[in-house]
């Protein structure tokens, strides 16, 4: 193995790791706590609690069943849109991987990454498929969460009835497992994404392209996912400031 295919492999499977590590610890991180500071909070673990205190609440009369079909009917919006989008990054990366002159154009580029000078360990078809393989994964995720989501308006609808409530089925514990499932794969699919930006990096521009996107990709994701308990006060007195002024 060449100098630049060793450095290749070592740099992919660290970057692939730190994704993989850095997303067990944001939806896991209950099990792994005493890796965080005390004072830190994610929005996922936010929002598992709040959506299972909101499936509780809809379960509570007929009268709620309304708000949570439009709560679903937004959800089931916004899975419409990244699955159009899905789709439409699926379409242009197949008509890439299917063209000869896109590959060596590719491949042209790739040979000025100043850490392999063109000795990959995996040929730009290979590289291209992995990106392609985290849309599939994205679009089957969000089908399955839209699944989900129309089986949810039934059961919230039903379970305040007397007859589900006396009947042998446990609806309200199956709704709420529901509404977190539904969620999780939505969130999920929302992650493939994200991993499809370093993986089409390192496509087209080679092993540098992909060290430099991972690491902002995680800053970013970071940044946005954890909230520490300092800066959710500092918004919340902002929040306060705001409507007194109103």
């Amino acid at each position: 193995m060449e100098s630049g295919e060793a450095a290749d492999v070592a740099i992919f499977v660290v970057c692939v790791a730190l994704f993989v590590f850095y997303n067990v610890l944001y939806y896991f991180s209950s099990t792994v706590s005493h890796l965080l500071p005390p004072s830190t909070e994610n929005l996922w673990r936010t929002g598992k609690h709040a959506r299972s205190l909101w499936a509780e609440s809809m379960m509570s009369s007929p009268s709620e069943a309304l708000l949570a079909v439009h709560t679903v009917r937004n959800l089931l919006i916004s899975v419409a849109w990244f699955a159009a989008a899905d789709s439409a990054l699926i379409v242009a990366m197949l008509n890439i991987l299917t063209n000869p002159s896109s590959i060596t154009q590719i491949e042209e580029y790739s040979a000025t990454d100043p850490i392999t000078r063109g000795d990959s360990f995996m040929s730009v078809p290979v590289k291209i498929s992995l990106a392609l393989s985290t849309l599939f994964i994205s679009l089957l995720l969000f089908v399955q969460s839209a699944r989900m989501a129309v089986h949810l308006g039934f059961l919230i609808r039903v379970v305040p009835d007397s007859a589900a409530s006396n009947s042998n089925v446990p609806f309200r514990q199956f709704t709420v497992v529901l509404t977190q499932r539904m969620n999780f794969q939505f969130s999920i699919g929302v992650r493939m994404l994200f991993a499809f930006v370093p993986l089409t990096f390192y496509a087209m521009l080679g092993t540098l392209a992909l060290l430099i996107s991972t690491v902002v990709l995680l800053c970013l994701m970071i940044y946005l996912d954890v909230v520490t308990s300092t800066t959710a006060a500092a918004w919340t007195m902002k929040n306060h400031e705001e409507s007194v002024m109103e």
